[in-house]
């Protein structure tokens, strides 16, 4: 029976004692200003996939971005016939019903062939997103003639 005892205190007693004085410990942290706990500090860079016509791809596109990070998106046309087309790149809120557009831009005369450049020429698509949420990205791209389009589509998340 002493044993018993022994045992209890030896093996028992620590482990309580730990975990009531590391729960005060921790509450206290969490009890300062501006303190959070963030456990998974792993950033990974995940790319998002992308769906729709394989001509047209959104270049740097993760699956993940931070609010106050800059969201600079450029596409790559790798259609020869769309040279000289336009291009229309808009972004949607994905927790509302129906989707509501949150950022939208037009790039007109987008000759990228000669350069072989990313589009849109002499810049980037850079909205501004002011809440966390699921966002889906589309870029559409249309001929000269406006006869004939390709399209991509890819979700993200700001955290």
């Amino acid at each position: 029976m002493a044993a018993r005892k022994i045992a209890y205190v030896v093996f028992v007693l620590p482990v309580v004692i730990s975990v009531i004085l590391g729960g005060f410990v921790l509450s206290n942290v969490l009890a300062q200003p501006d303190r959070q706990l963030n456990v998974w500090q792993f950033n990974f860079v995940i790319p998002s996939t992308q769906e729709g016509s394989k001509d047209i791809r959104i270049m740097n596109l993760l699956n993940s971005y931070q609010l106050s990070a800059p969201l600079n998106f450029t596409v790559r046309v790798n259609n020869t016939s769309f040279d000289c087309g336009d291009l229309y790149m808009t972004i949607y809120n994905m927790q509302t019903s129906p989707k509501q557009v949150v950022a939208q831009d037009a790039y007109f005369s987008q000759c990228f062939v000669a350069t072989n450049s990313t589009l849109p020429l002499h810049g980037v698509f850079s909205p501004n997103i002011n809440s966390t949420g699921t966002y889906q990205i589309v870029a559409d791209m249309k001929d000269k003639s406006y006869k004939n389009d390709i399209n991509v589509t890819a979700t993200f998340n700001v955290q």
